[in-house]
């Protein structure tokens, strides 16, 4: 078990600051209290970016850090308890069958994928979830991946209150302004996470790289590209009370995203089906791309989020359909 430490509010605050999520349940008690959750609560993907940090700082043999050609290149996390402010956080990497690190004739290959766990101060699990590595140049599925078409649906009645149905049908469906990396924003978010990797921050080792020169953490574009989305779905009028939230992540990173690249987010409803664990509510995924200034598509992934159905004003059962 590593990387131990509180959930402290300052930390949920200058999360939402680096990362532009502002939410009100992680800002608000009032809010917090509203929703359900009793107050301020941590953002799943700062609780996800302190998992990848902690296990940085305390397992970076696993994670292959200070290897000059081997970026984290796929992640994937389901939330299964909110962490609130006061709550403490830890870190397990779960033991698998590790892959031989050299291919016959002494080639390098991937490291296997590390999976880990976080947990409470009650021992319980908290989150789940999977970390995959690349050193073969993170481009063999680019030419595949398109920046998606997107078609906005009719604009949302602002006093009208919409459920998982009407957002899967009509929206939100956008593309981002774009924002560059800068020095700043790399440097304040590793150290904020944990993720220390020189890759990110060294600007002699990463020149004698394969990448050639620093890239991004990608756990920080996807947050980004996570805030353009919500910002866009938190402007839709939705029931405050049993809006459960933000409940798993997988992105996959095609090409490395460098200091000084511009990046926008497109993202679109995918579908959504109900949840039989918690009635009345869907699970409604939503597709997320971070394209370049040079319109590659370089990060693809989704976000899970669980929110109320329309089936819950039907006498309070399930209707038919299917389930999770």
């Amino acid at each position: 078990m590593v990387g131990q430490r509180t959930v402290h509010s300052a930390a949920i605050t200058r999360f939402g600051e680096l990362t532009g999520d502002y939410s009100a349940i992680h800002f608000d008690e009032a809010a917090g209290r509203e929703a359900g959750h009793g107050g301020v609560i941590a953002h799943g993907l700062l609780t996800a970016c302190w998992a990848v940090g902690g296990l940085t700082l305390h397992a970076p043999s696993r994670l292959a850090i200070g290897a000059p050609d081997i970026l984290l290149s796929s992640f994937s996390i389901r939330l299964s308890r909110v962490v609130a402010a006061g709550d403490s956080f830890r870190v397990r990497a779960v033991e698998t069958e590790s892959a031989s690190e050299t291919e016959p004739g002494g080639a390098a290959v991937d490291p296997a994928p590390l999976t880990f766990e976080t947990f409470n101060q009650h021992g319980e699990i908290t989150s789940r979830g999977q970390l995959g590595f690349d050193s073969h140049g993170l481009g063999s599925e680019v030419e595949a991946v398109m920046p998606w078409s997107l078609t906005p649906g009719a604009p949302f009645d602002p006093v009208e209150i919409h459920y998982a149905e009407d957002l899967v049908e009509s929206g939100p469906c956008a593309e981002s302004m774009g924002r560059t990396l800068t020095e700043t924003d790399i440097v304040r978010f590793a150290r904020h996470v944990g993720e220390l990797n020189p890759l990110y921050l060294d600007a002699e080792f990463a020149r004698r790289s394969s990448f050639g020169a620093r890239v991004a953490p990608p756990m920080l574009t996807f947050c980004l590209a996570f805030s353009d989305f919500l910002q866009a779905l938190l402007r839709t009028p939705m029931p405050a009370r049993g809006f459960a939230g933000h409940i798993g992540d997988e992105w996959r990173l095609l090409r490395p995203i460098r200091l000084g690249d511009t990046l926008r987010t497109r993202h679109k409803p995918l579908g959504y089906t109900l949840s039989r664990s918690q009635p009345g509510m869907a699970i409604v995924r939503f597709g997320l791309q971070v394209l370049d200034q040079e319109e590659r598509v370089v990060q693809q992934g989704e976000t899970v989020m669980l929110i109320p159905s329309r089936a819950a004003r039907i006498d309070g059962r399930m209707p038919s359909g299917e389930p999770e």
